[in-house]
């Protein structure tokens, strides 16, 4: 662990490997900050570029624009309530709520902060577990890995407001829209409609884009407001120390629940975020808070989805698994350098370690001086003519959404959702959680499926394996736990509707 630091504090010296890891974290940003280009597409778009540069600086510079494009995506949550990832949904709800109250520089400075301290820390969780993880592999397999999926779907009762029934009929109808496509098993084409554009099933963007985002700017649109009285204003000015210091918790818990989740191949980030998120609430003061302009809402879900970046590279650098889209072009670009990832390229290239680590430690010192700037710097975007940034944005985000595989159904799926999204809006429907529900969804039926072939269909085999029984009965507690507090929160809400109906009453009956 110390020689894999030394040795990345010694590649900052390298002034060529500096410069291609601001570089790389400048266009991560940028590419980051436009809604639906995920980290995918801005590595994709420079693999090409790297094939004339040594191995360990095309390692670091694809792990800078993966760290960069980790913070942007927050950046139109929470100018425009436009999420550029699925990690960044709860984002969105929190630091959205605080812009429309003028906070905005208290959402920027708090994600701001969780990003870089999430990075950081993540570094030492990266070192500790990359080597240890090869033991994990005949560990996890398809029952543990359904038990941390369901673990990612008990969080949508933390977001589901004080309608549990139909925060409940969300996620139901996120996890129906998670079925259309191939059967995980028998590869079998269901629920297609006759279009072979839905055959190997729904794509992830336009559902999680269209309901969050394009029923938001729908909703916008139809209202009827006064747009120059309605000029936003806001203070962009960076959060107090005391305030930083409050968040300081929940950065450290989601840190370490995005670092080990975002290890497990084929978890990612978003369920580390969304159980994060959950675990924020469960245990804050604040729970109501929650939805509508929580800081530590926004700390907890930043840090977790970050850390989850130096955790997917757990598995995909010590084992040769990918954990994750990004991950994906990472292990295909050493491949194409002649590098095979796994125990062996650790022991035989360890310098590829160390490139890694200084990616990932070096992008974050650049981020940590360049970040603040870059976000006051997309402020600017708010301070147009509204009507201008609703058409702007919707337009943006059907362009983000076609250019990810160059597919106008992909666009008309979009519009589709954010037409249901705005009746789900407009009824009292959680439309988080019927996104959540449908990024989790294929993981979850898939790893349930492939589980129960793996114990011979015998369920009491599948849930009695150590790891999986462990962490189900953590998610019905935290599930039991959840729905209690949402309970407790209704009934609370109810009876100070029904303190002030009397109070409106007595006083009416008061003789004049």
């Amino acid at each position: 662990m110390l020689t894999s630091l030394t040795e990345a504090l010694r590649y900052g010296l390298d002034p060529f490997m500096l410069l291609i890891i601001a570089a790389g974290v400048i266009w991560g940003s940028a590419a980051g900050a436009l809604p639906g280009v995920t980290s995918v597409i801005a590595i994709g778009v420079m693999v090409p570029f790297t094939f004339g540069l040594a191995p360990i600086y095309a390692v670091a510079f694809l792990v800078a624009i993966n760290v960069g494009a980790s913070f942007g995506n927050s950046i139109p949550a929470i100018l425009v309530g436009l999420p550029g990832t699925p990690s960044a949904v709860l984002t969105a709800l929190d630091g959205y709520a605080l812009h429309r109250q003028g906070k905005t520089g208290l959402a920027l400075g708090v994600t701001f902060y969780s990003s870089v301290m999430g990075q950081l820390l993540s570094v030492f969780l990266f070192l500790l577990m990359v080597v240890p993880l090869s033991g994990l592999t005949y560990v996890f397999l398809s029952p543990e890995m359904f038990a941390l999926y369901f673990l990612g779907v008990t969080a949508i009762i933390s977001i589901t407001s004080e309608n549990i029934l139909k925060g409940l009929v969300a996620a139901a109808f996120g996890l129906l829209i998670a079925t259309v496509g191939r059967d995980p098993t028998t590869a079998v084409s269901r629920f297609d409609f006759g279009y072979a554009e839905l055959r190997s099933g729904v794509a992830t963007v336009p559902v999680v884009v269209g309901l969050l985002a394009v029923s938001e700017l729908f909703r916008s649109m139809r209202q009827n407001y006064n747009w120059s009285a309605l000029s936003t204003k806001f203070e962009a000015k960076f959060p107090s120390l005391k305030t930083l210091w409050s968040v300081t918790p929940a950065v450290g818990v989601g840190t370490l629940i995005g670092g080990v989740i975002g290890a497990v191949p084929g978890v990612s980030g978003s369920p580390a975020a969304v159980i994060s998120y959950q675990q924020s609430k469960l245990w804050s003061k604040h729970p109501e808070e929650y939805g509508k302009g929580s800081i530590e809402g926004i700390a907890s879900n930043e840090a977790a989805q970050n850390a989850a970046q130096a955790g997917e590279m757990v598995p995909t650098l010590g084992l040769g698994i990918p954990a994750g889209g990004a991950m994906v072009i990472l292990l295909g670009a050493l491949l194409i350098h002649g590098f095979v990832p796994g125990p062996l390229m650790i022991r035989e290239s360890p310098q590829l370690l160390h490139a890694a680590v200084a990616g990932l430690l070096l992008a974050t010192v650049v981020l940590a001086f360049i970040g603040w700037p870059i976000a006051l710097g997309l402020t600017k975007l708010v301070q147009v003519d509204r009507r201008l940034v609703l058409v702007g944005a919707l337009l943006l985000t059907m362009i983000g959404t076609y250019t990810l595989d160059r597919s106008t159904f992909d666009v008309v799926l979009l519009l589709i959702f954010g037409v249901v999204g705005y009746f789900m809006l407009r009824y009292g429907y959680s439309v988080a959680g019927a996104s959540l529900a449908a990024v989790l969804g294929p993981g979850l039926e898939n790893n349930l499926r492939s589980g129960l072939l793996l114990m011979d269909k015998d369920i009491v085999a599948f849930v009695s394996r150590p790891w999986t029984a462990g962490i189900l009965l953590l998610s019905f507690a935290l599930l039991a736990y959840g729905t209690y507090g949402t309970i407790k929160l209704a009934r609370a809400s109810g009876r100070a509707k029904r303190a002030a109906l009397d109070a409106h009453k007595a006083g009416l009956a008061r003789p004049g």
